[in-house]
């Protein structure tokens, strides 16, 4: 059962985003009906649920190993 495909639920904002010609106007639009005009918050949303990017901030760099000299 390792073939199975889960398709991700109707999502109008990608929808529009997908299909609009004019990249530029539609993320115009999309910011103001749905995210408050900020289109940072849009762009945000578009690379986490489009292209599974996440965020500079959830990024976590590894902390040094601690060394004890016995």
């Amino acid at each position: 059962m390792n073939n199975i495909v889960k398709i991700k639920d109707f999502d109008p904002v990608l929808d529009r985003y997908i299909t609009s010609y004019d990249k530029n106007s539609i993320k115009r639009t999309l910011a103001f009906e749905y995210f408050n005009n900020d289109i940072n918050a849009l762009d945000s949303y578009i690379n986490i649920n489009l292209y599974n990017e996440s965020s500079h901030d959830d990024i976590h760099q590894p902390k040094g190993q601690l060394e004890f000299s016995f």
